[in-house]
C-alpha cells in the first residue's frame, strides 16, 4: 500500500468511528487490540448462493489476532442500532467493538476493538476457566439504544447467573449474583447455562425473569433441560433435542420467539450449524418444545464452532442476525462474525433503502483490516 493510500484510509478509518457515540460501549480499562479482518464468502462453493433456508446472507468477517486473549467468545450482544458489539469469552473477558458496513448495508468491518476481565464479586479479575467460563450473555438497557444497561452472563462449571452494571461502571462492575447450582440443581460440568434471554416479568413490573436453555444436561427423558427464573423460583421445561446438534445460544424476537443457535461437530463430518424458531406460546413450565428448523448448513460454509447469538430489528421490521464463533483458542479454528437477514412479521411499514447511520468500512465493500475467592470459586460438592 502505497502511504498516500495508508493516509487516506487511515483517515477514513477516523471519520468512520468518530461518528459512533462514545457512550454505545461500556468503558474499558484495557488498551485497544490489533487485530485483522478478511471478508467472507457465505459459500465458497457456490459464490452466488446468498439466501439458504429462511436466512439472507448480509455479510461476515475473520477476526485474526495475535493478542493471547483474544478468542473464546461464547456470547454476543448487538447494539439495536447496530453499531457496536458486546461479547464475553469462556475465559472470562469482554469484548467490545465498533461494527462497520459497506454501502449495501453488509457487515464487513472491525474497528475499535478492547478486552478488559471481567471481575468476580471480591472486585477483582476472574481467575481461570474454571471460574471464568462465561458462555451466555444478555443485555437490558431498557430503552437506550447503547450496550450500557444490566448485563445478564450465564457461567458453566461453576454453574451460576451474574449481573453486571455496565451502565453505572462499565466493564469495572462488580457482579451481583442471582442464581447458582443450589437454586436450579446438578448440572453437567462443561454442558451447563448454555442461552440466556429475559422474559417480561409475570406481573408485569419488577425484575425481569430468566430463561435458561442448557447445552447437554438431559432429563430422564433424554431431554434438554431449560428452565425459566422468577428470583429464586425455577419452572422447569425442555426442548426436544435434534442429534447431533446441541444448543449454544437464543435470542428473543419482538414477538416473543425464539431463535435457538445449535452446533455440531465430528471428525469425520467436521462443524455444522443449525437455527431453530420456538414459538413464544410452547414456552411455559412442564412443556417439550422443538421449533421449526430455519437453516441447517455444513462445513462447505464458512462457519466454525458457532456459540453467540444476537439479533436487532431494522428500519423496515425485518430481523437481522448476527452469530459469533468460539475458536477455543485453536490455531486450527477461527473467530467469524456473521450477519444474516430474516424478513419480519410485517410490523413496520416498508422504508426505501438501507439506515445511512452505520459506520462504514473505509473503502465500501473491501475488507477493514490492517489498515483498519468468594463463593464463586466453590464447586457444590458431589
Amino acid at each position: 500500500m502505497s502511504i498516500a493510500r495508508a493516509v487516506c484510509v487511515f483517515m477514513a478509518c477516523i471519520v468512520a468511528t468518530a461518528a459512533i457515540p462514545i457512550a454505545a460501549l461500556p468503558v474499558l480499562a484495557a488498551d485497544s487490540v490489533e487485530f485483522t479482518t478478511s471478508q467472507l464468502i457465505w459459500n465458497p462453493e457456490d459464490r452466488t448462493e446468498t439466501k439458504t433456508g429462511a436466512l439472507t446472507w448480509e455479510g461476515g468477517i475473520e477476526i485474526s489476532s495475535s493478542d493471547p486473549e483474544f478468542g473464546g467468545w461464547s456470547g454476543l450482544a448487538i447494539s439495536p442500532d447496530g453499531s457496536a458489539l458486546l461479547a464475553v469469552s469462556d475465559e472470562g473477558r469482554w469484548l467490545t467493538a465498533i461494527l462497520l458496513y459497506d454501502e449495501r448495508g453488509r457487515l464487513s468491518g472491525l474497528a475499535e476493538s478492547k478486552i478488559s476481565p471481567m471481575l468476580g464479586l471480591d472486585g477483582q479479575p476472574i481467575s481461570g476457566k474454571a471460574l471464568g467460563d462465561a458462555e451466555s450473555l444478555v443485555i437490558d438497557s431498557g430503552k437506550s439504544e447503547t450496550l450500557l444497561g444490566n448485563a445478564y452472563v450465564g457461567f458453566e462449571r461453576a454453574h451460576r447467573i451474574w449481573r453486571y452494571d455496565l451502565e453505572k461502571s462499565g466493564a469495572g462492575a462488580k457482579p451481583e449474583q442471582l442464581l447458582t447450582q443450589r437454586h436450579f440443581g446438578r448440572l453437567n460440568l462443561n454442558a451447563g447455562i448454555e442461552s440466556l434471554e429475559l422474559l417480561p416479568p409475570s406481573n408485569g413490573s419488577g425484575e425481569p425473569r430468566l430463561l435458561a436453555i442448557t447445552e447437554e444436561t438431559l432429563d430422564p427423558r433424554g431431554d434438554i433441560k431449560a428452565f425459566i427464573a422468577e428470583g429464586h423460583d425455577i419452572s422447569w421445561f425442555a426442548i426436544e433435542p435434534r442429534e447431533p446438534y446441541k444448543p449454544t445460544d437464543m435470542a428473543r424476537l419482538p414477538n416473543g420467539d425464539i431463535l435457538l443457535l445449535e452446533r455440531r461437530f465430528s471428525m469425520l463430518a467436521g462443524v455444522g450449524m443449525q437455527l431453530r424458531r420456538i414459538a413464544a406460546e410452547d414456552i411455559k413450565p412442564d412443556a417439550i418444545v422443538d421449533g421449526e428448523v430455519l437453516v441447517d448448513v455444513g462445513q462447505r460454509y464458512s462457519i466454525d464452532n458457532m456459540e453467540g447469538l444476537a439479533i436487532r430489528e431494522d428500519e423496515n421490521g425485518d430481523l437481522l442476525v448476527y452469530m459469533i464463533s468460539d475458536n477455543n483458542f485453536n490455531a486450527l479454528q477461527r473467530t467469524l462474525l456473521l450477519m444474516f437477514r430474516l424478513p419480519g412479521e410485517g410490523t413496520k411499514p416498508a422504508l426505501p433503502g438501507r439506515s445511512s447511520t452505520l459506520p462504514q468500512t473505509p473503502e465500501a465493500g473491501a475488507p477493514f483490516g490492517e489498515a483498519d475467592k468468594s463463593e464463586e470459586a466453590v464447586q457444590e460438592p458431589s
